[in-house]
């Protein structure tokens, strides 16, 4: 069922990286705030510097980072000549980067030809800024507010990489919106499954997906609910089976109480109604699992029962928790808690470049597989923090691909299914290098 079948040298994903740095920098009119003139004259940080620079961050000061960047002080741009260049670079050119690198492998592993795309999405703090009211929220329990981005993304499950994002301004409401978007745009791997939780059970969005022929997997409110599968005659049990659903805005004998209609309030979204067709119509198959003795969980989907089986479906909806530890390693091993700037388009700057790092990270060790030995107990895998740490050190030069080789193979961790941790989130600052280049 899955499929992979060779694997890629450290020097072959780090010359994709050069290749999609190189195209954008070539193609730099097109992604910077004044074409024509923007780095167009030599500087001692070009366009192809300064996106590799952004890459190789760190939570240390710029001038840390210049000096880790450059061999010789001579050449050794100021902390306000990179401000400078970095005003000029559009976000955009770095989410190019990401989409390109990103794109450019061929032995990404599938579940019977298929991605399995989880979507969901984060918050990021920034700079606390009570001018800018797009990012700007009240906090109840603090004497004052805090800023934040939102960060939907779609993450491979199997392979643990990023395909797609949204950065937005909003709150999480936005998060179907987000996705809707990312569908129609289709920037990631066409033949996928998105697996998405109870925040995504919106009528619009899984007729989006219908609409462009996508497949997907939606978590949605049990039975005895107030979700979409309230009031149907569906068995108190474990099943699998089809309902119909005809969405509609008129409100009538026909459609009143009459479970088959999901009449929608004239403020809720949706795409595919309008005075000439005043009903959509469409099939979902449901599934119902048994998690305890009286608790039970519901999927939505529009895989057909010859497409997949029931006994998968657990397994696939499991195996969305990867992107919240997808999450976490962004944050906190790769660093995308510290920005070195409060000007919202250069902080997009370096969410990106975080994505391709995470991203790059997770391609090499990938295709790096760990030792293997008949007399563990346990499965391994190689240790993704430490990972990073010497995968950022082949970057910079300071190894080679031999001695990268050697160091992911190195340092293991036990893989240990079906371990669970209660959630414990607490609200938290943002953290702010010790200088700030804007």
């Amino acid at each position: 069922m899955i499929s992979s079948s060779y694997y890629y040298s450290a020097a072959t994903i780090r010359n994709r990286l050069e290749q999609a740095i190189n195209y954008v920098s070539n193609n730099i009119a097109c992604y910077c705030s004044d074409p024509g003139i923007s780095f167009t004259r030599i500087r001692k940080m070009n366009c192809s510097d300064l996106i590799k620079y952004l890459i190789l961050l760190s939570d240390r000061s710029v001038n840390s980072d210049l000096m880790n960047h450059f061999d010789s002080i001579e050449n050794m741009p100021t902390a306000s000549a990179v401000s400078q260049q970095r005003h000029k670079l559009d976000a955009g050119a770095m989410r190019k980067v990401f989409r390109l690198f990103s794109g450019s492998f061929e032995n990404y592993k599938t579940y019977k030809g298929y991605y399995l795309l989880a979507c969901d999405g984060s918050d990021i703090n920034i700079s606390h800024n009570p001018g800018d009211k797009e990012t700007y929220h009240v906090n109840t329990t603090a004497t004052r507010g805090y800023n934040q981005l939102h960060l939907s993304a779609l993450f491979d499950v199997m392979n643990h990489v990023f395909h797609d994002v949204s950065i937005d301004a909003a709150n999480k409401t936005q998060e179907c919106a987000a996705l809707e978007s990312m569908i129609r745009e289709r920037r990631y791997p066409a033949n996928s499954i998105i697996i998405c939780d109870r925040g995504y059970e919106k009528y619009n969005l899984m007729a989006t997906c219908i609409e462009h022929n996508q497949k997907f997997i939606i978590r949605v409110k049990d039975i005895n609910s107030t979700g979409i599968l309230s009031n149907l005659d569906l068995p108190d049990a474990s099943f699998d089976g089809y309902i119909q659903k005809i969405i509609t805005r008129i409100n009538n004998s026909t459609t009143l109480n009459n479970p088959e209609y999901a009449v929608l309030m004239n403020n809720s979204p949706f795409d595919f109604i309008d005075f000439n067709n005043e009903y959509y119509s469409m099939k979902l198959r449901v599934l119902r699992f048994r998690i305890t003795d009286d608790t039970y969980e519901c999927l939505v989907t529009n895989l057909m029962q010859d497409e997949m089986v029931f006994d998968e479906f657990k397994e696939l909806y499991h195996m969305r928790w990867s992107e919240e530890c997808a999450f976490r390693s962004l944050k906190y091993t790769i660093g995308m808690l510290y920005f070195h700037s409060s000007n919202r388009e250069l902080i997009c700057q370096e969410i990106y470049a975080s994505l391709i790092l995470f991203n790059y990270c997770s391609i090499t060790v990938n295709n790096t597989p760990p030792r293997e030995d008949s007399a563990w107990k346990w499965k391994y895998k190689s240790s993704f923090k430490l990972s990073v740490t010497n995968i950022k050190r082949y970057l910079s030069g300071e190894i080679n691909e031999e001695e990268l080789e050697k160091r992911i193979i190195k340092f293991l961790i036990p893989i240990r299914p079906g371990r669970s941790y209660s959630r414990n989130v607490r609200p938290q600052s943002a953290k702010t290098p010790s200088y700030y280049t804007a």
